[in-house]
């Protein structure tokens, strides 16, 4: 009773103290298969190299994504199990070569995410955030698994916020937003990845696909983008490893776990906390119809600029 209490406050199940009181309930040790292959998005910090540099110690070969080339570098420099890839999110044209390269895959991390201070959209008109977040990590899987890249079985996690659960996804920001809010638009485009698991779910049916949030953890995103908590925080913040534990034991666990759901600290989750978040799943399927439209209109750009080059 006193643990359910705690949970229901967010506060101490979120911060650190959340983090090991629930460790105690953790029943297996993170053992991934050596030689197996992984990428993660936005691996060069935070949670994301966390995650890879774990996945490295235990014998797995990792690619890891980013746009800061000097820290990818550095970091692929020092681990002959990894490898760094350059790559911006919301410049779909780009995501091509990867694919091309890359080996298929046991682990798939969609982690990468920014809050970019002011709305600025991409090529396609899309804002950052979603273009990035959203847009770019389903459409980097959907090519993924077009290319048999993306092996039966792998499993696919979503790297969410807790902050999506005071969000109602609202769909009018995608394309225009003159009251842009970074931290809005991140919980915003976060709410999204957690409605379209359903969608995730039937799109990708020989894999396992789930979402996870890490709880409130020290990185430099959350420096970066959110000084005021942070300084407010301090000390009670999870460690980068302590919030990237949910993606690894999601990877590496020999239990069956239902894709399609939203996981916290090992456990399924319910993706809405309050009543009025529920509203979300009305945009689900108009949010779903504009993925599947873009995912289109982006595969008749690279087949036509395949066929020019011929």
């Amino acid at each position: 009773m006193w643990n359910k209490l705690l949970d229901a406050s967010i506060f101490f199940s979120f911060d650190r103290s959340g983090y090991l009181r629930h460790e105690g309930q953790f029943d297996e040790t993170l053992d991934f298969k050596k030689g197996s292959r992984a990428l993660i998005t936005g691996g060069t910090s935070g949670i994301g190299k966390a995650t890879a540099l774990e996945m490295v110690r235990q014998g797995v070969d990792v690619v890891i994504t980013g746009r800061n080339l000097q820290r990818g570098n550095e970091l692929s420099a020092h681990n002959s199990h990894l490898t760094f890839k350059e790559l911006d999110l919301s410049e779909w044209s780009g995501f091509d070569p990867l694919v091309r390269e890359i080996e298929p895959l046991d682990h798939l991390v969609l982690n990468a995410g920014s809050m970019p201070e002011k709305f600025t959209t991409n090529r396609e008109g899309v804002e950052l955030q979603f273009a990035s977040q959203l847009f770019g990590h389903y459409l980097l899987a959907h090519k993924l698994l077009a290319a048999g890249k993306l092996k039966a079985g792998a499993r696919v996690v979503w790297v969410t916020s807790g902050g999506m659960y005071l969000k109602v996804l609202d769909l009018k920001t995608i394309f225009n937003n003159p009251r842009y809010d970074k931290v809005d638009q991140y919980a915003n485009v976060k709410r999204a990845q957690v409605t379209l698991l359903p969608f995730f779910q039937k799109e990708f049916p020989q894999q396992t696909v789930i979402a996870m949030h890490p709880g409130w953890a020290e990185t430099p995103g959350v420096d970066e983008s959110l000084p005021g908590f942070a300084k407010m925080m301090k000390g009670r913040l999870r460690t980068p490893l302590q919030g990237a534990d949910t993606i690894l034991w999601a990877l590496s666990t020999k239990k069956s776990i239902a894709s399609g759901a939203l996981y916290f600290d090992r456990e399924k989750v319910n993706p809405h906390k309050f009543f009025f978040t529920r509203k979300s799943e009305k945009s689900g399927k108009e949010l779903q119809e504009l993925l599947s439209k873009i995912t289109l209109t982006v595969e008749g750009e690279a087949t036509s600029g395949e066929s020019g080059k011929r």
